[in-house]
Order: structure tokens, then sequence, then C-alpha cells
């Protein structure tokens, strides 16, 4: 049995993007776990390029255990959501932690990646920057899944009100924002589908590596 490692930038426990990550991880049949990056300790990379004579870097935090884990793991998830036109904070951070797999030898090469995206209308900018992380590292991206998401607006409390809110923009003036308002990915049948169905390709490039 293969080991799949999943890697959750999202600052929320049980929202989209993890709900997404967790079916496809389940589906593949093989030993799992999510990491939930917003938990760990992780410093910025300040380029120092401490890291290319040794590939370690000069930093000790959580980052040493994490790429272990993507080392050791059959296969892997990563997982963003869209903040500011871009791939947010939290998973933008690991992956520029990545550097010490990068000098004189690619470390990372061929292993196998899907990427789960996440965002309210934009999840593709989330995936372009992890895509492009992906390649650029020379993994393999296996395939792709895009969901829905929540804008902050909709919890904040001025949602309704605030005239630069992402809801009215999207909604109207007039409009009031309910239960109904918030996408669920349970909801989106189209969207679990491809969730499993990608878990299925997941399982079958690892069975087909070992």
């Amino acid at each position: 049995m293969g080991k799949i490692i999943g890697f959750s930038g999202s600052p929320t426990k049980g929202g989209v993007l993890e709900s997404a990550m967790t079916k496809v991880l389940e589906v593949t049949g093989h030993e799992w776990e999510l990491v939930r990056l917003s938990k760990k300790n992780i410093k910025y990379c300040i380029g120092c390029v401490g890291c290319a004579k040794t590939n370690k870097c000069i930093f000790r935090d959580d980052m040493d255990e994490l790429l272990e884990k993507f080392m050791e793991a059959d296969a892997v998830v990563f997982g963003g959501i869209t903040r500011h036109n871009g791939v947010n904070a939290i998973m933008k951070n690991f992956m520029e932690r990545f550097s010490p797999l990068y000098h004189r030898e690619m470390f990372s090469k061929g292993k196998p990646v899907a990427i789960v995206s996440s965002g309210l209308a934009t999840p593709k900018e989330a995936y372009k920057d992890m895509a492009d992380f992906v390649q650029g590292f020379h993994m393999e991206e296996i395939g792709a899944l895009e969901t829905g998401g929540n804008a902050s607006c909709y919890k904040c409390g001025f949602g309704e009100t605030c005239l630069y809110s992402a809801f009215r923009a999207m909604n109207g003036d007039d409009v009031k924002i309910t239960n109904d308002t918030f996408y669920r990915l349970e909801n989106d049948a189209e969207c679990v589908q491809k969730a499993k169905e990608l878990g299925e390709k997941i399982a079958k490039r690892v069975e087909r590596k070992n």
C-alpha cells in the first residue's frame, strides 16, 4: 500500500478546500495524511541561498519534517485557495521553502502530484501558482480539481452593507446573506464526482509506481 500526503493551505478546518482534499485522499484507498499548514511553524524564505551547499535550510522549524514527508510520499496533493489574484500566503510560503530540494540535484523530480484549488469565482488563479511551482520543481502533475468557495464578506458581518463587498458585487444591493449563500462541496455533485475521479487517478499512478 502506498502513502499519499496532502498539504492544505486553507486556514479553515473543515472548509471547502479541506473537504475536497479529504474526499480525494479517501478515494485513493491508500494510506493518507492531510497536513494543515496553518498549524505549522514555517518561517518565510529570506533568499539567503544557504541551502545551496547543503540542500538544507538554515532554519530549524516544521518545514524539516514536512519536506521529509514530501520525499517519502508515493504521491502528493497540494491544496490552496485564491487570495488577491493568486494562491494564498500559507501555501505560497510553504512552496517557497522548497528551495533546498532544488540545488545541484532536483530532489523533487518526478514526484506525482495532484492540485486542488478553491475560490469564490477564481480558483484558476490559485491553481496556476501551484501548477507553475510543480512544473518548476520538475514534479509530475497527474490531475487537478477546482472547487467553488466563499468570500470573507459572507461572514464578516458587513457583507450586505459594505460598498466594497464581494457579496454585493455579485448579487446586488438588496439580496440578503443566508445559509444558502454559502458554497458547500457536498451540494456540488459534479465537483464531488470530479474529486472521486482525481482520487482514482492518483491511486492508479501510485499502483503503477509501486
